[in-house]
């Protein structure tokens, strides 16, 4: 009989939580035990997974117990206050935050690109930004194959991505044109309704112009490919849908590009979807899937080292709670849990 392991959820009723809770089971990693953490104000409504409830327990230092491996999908600040309390206990932990992302000893995983980096003693294992997660799955046979030098991208990210309050404040202006925002497109710029609307900022703008989610594509890349080197160019762009990100992108590459012995990669590639011909990605075929579809590939026409193509995958899951029960799942099979 395969090895149990005694395993909990840190972050409640949040979206990422409650799918990764779900691919916990649809993947069917080995529990033993299943405890879900959330905050006082939720603590007294119980989680209902596809008929399996949960009773949230309060995150405290008073109420932390001894597991295998702890998901933590909460804001930087709980990652920082709780994560290491877990682990003296001798807990793993699977960081959907940003906050463990680029410490230098913290493996930052795909399980597709860099499974090995899991080898690794710091008991944290992060999971990558939902952008940066379907750019490098979309990139990573032209990188194998023609090897990256530098990248342009324009996301196209769902409002799903900042959380269910942002859901809710996109739903009452759809209902209330006066409505005010409170919260799109970040903390400290100008709020602007999302209905009906795009606004070319995803999370804080920083001094030099760029955002934060910007950044997070930008150095995340760079450390998960192993790639210091490369030039990455992002703008991100937050728009009116409420589930699955997009992005357009323009790689630029240290070989010529053969289009049909990358079409042939990319339809071997389990992680990918390629759509050719007349079809193409769109955001409702792609959520509520694992992969990342990919279509409207191109040889620039001016360069033969530059490929152009268009993605969508499901900012929750393949984004999020799929990668983090892929990294468990390796964790297992590598030995390392």
């Amino acid at each position: 009989m395969s090895k149990l392991f005694d395993v909990a959820v840190v972050g409640g009723h949040g979206l990422v939580a409650k799918s990764i809770i779900k691919d916990l089971y649809k993947y069917n990693f080995p529990i033993n035990r299943l405890v879900v953490y959330g905050s006082k104000e939720n603590a007294s409504i119980d989680l209902n997974i596809e008929g399996r409830i949960f009773t949230i327990k309060v995150l405290s230092s008073q109420t932390i117990e001894k597991f295998d491996l702890v998901f933590f999908s909460t804001n930087e600040d709980l990652s920082d206050q709780y994560a290491q309390e877990f682990i003296k206990l001798g807990a793993r932990i699977i960081d959907n935050s940003s906050y463990y992302r680029l410490f230098k000893e913290v493996p930052l995983v795909i399980p597709e690109i860099n499974e090995k980096d899991l080898f690794n003693k710091t008991m944290i294992y992060a999971n990558p930004n939902c952008t940066t997660i379907m750019i490098l799955l979309a990139l990573l046979e032209v990188h194998r194959l023609f090897k990256l030098e530098k990248i342009y991208i324009s996301s196209y990210q769902s409002v799903s991505g900042a959380g269910s309050t942002a859901i809710q404040e996109f739903v009452n202006e759809g209902i209330d044109p006066s409505y005010k925002p409170m919260i799109l497109p970040s903390k400290n710029t100008i709020k602007k309704q999302m209905y009906n609307n795009i606004l070319p900022i995803v999370d804080n703008v920083l001094e030099d112009g760029y955002t934060s989610e910007e950044n997070k594509i930008d150095l995340e890349s760079k450390k998960i490919m192993h790639l210091p080197e490369l030039e990455i160019n992002p703008t991100t762009v937050r728009v009116p849908t409420l589930f699955g990100h997009g992005a357009s992108i323009v790689a630029l590459c240290k070989e010529k590009i053969d289009l049909e012995k990358l079409k042939s990669a990319m339809e071997k590639a389990p992680y990918l979807r390629l759509l050719k011909g007349n079809d193409y990605p769109d955001l409702k075929s792609v959520v509520g899937t694992p992969f990342v579809d990919v279509g409207r590939l191109r040889v620039d026409r001016y360069c033969e080292y530059t490929i152009n193509l268009f993605a969508t995958s499901d900012n929750l899951i393949r984004g999020a709670s799929y990668n983090a029960v892929m990294i468990a799942l390796s964790l297992v099979r590598l030995g390392i849990l």
